[in-house]
């Protein structure tokens, strides 16, 4: 172990970079909410981009949340079935599970292929996501409430 890596920290992986890089891409966050989301400083984990060192329950977090946002990566996706007798998501709901993934209403709308404020309109006025965005929103949520921070 050298000075810089700190307990419990692996001797440099190359791979630290790439995998906090394709999860901010996968999970549509910038790296002040990984920051937020994981506990861990923005500075550590930048470290961690150019010099590895990443500690495990850090890497399997962020490996766990990945492959939730690669199994569902958009409501049309072939994994998102449209089951179940939930009812669509309204305004609320919607609200909720932003707060739960760490989206903001830009990048949601973004992701469902709409514009921002066309969204909020909707759902403001009463309106519902269809029942195959409602259920997609539903998966990530639950993947990221099984997959507390580390």
């Amino acid at each position: 172990m050298t000075g810089v890596n700190k307990p419990g920290e692996e001797v440099g992986r190359p791979a630290d970079s790439v995998l906090i890089g394709t999860a901010l891409v996968w999970i549509g966050w910038p790296l002040q909410q990984l920051s937020r989301r994981s506990g861990y400083d923005r500075h550590e984990i930048t470290r961690w981009m150019r010099k590895g060192g990443m500690p495990d329950p850090f890497r399997l977090w962020l490996t766990a949340l990945r492959a939730v946002h690669v199994r569902y990566p958009s409501p049309f996706a072939v994994s998102v079935q449209p089951g179940g007798n939930r009812p669509p998501l309204g305004r609320w709901e919607v609200l909720r599970i932003q707060l739960v993934i760490g989206w903001s209403e830009r990048h949601l709308a973004e992701r469902l292929g709409e514009h921002r404020t066309a969204l909020r309109r909707r759902l403001e006025a009463g309106g519902t996501l269809d029942m195959q965005e409602s259920r997609w929103l539903e998966l990530l949520e639950d993947g990221h409430r099984l997959y507390p921070r580390p």
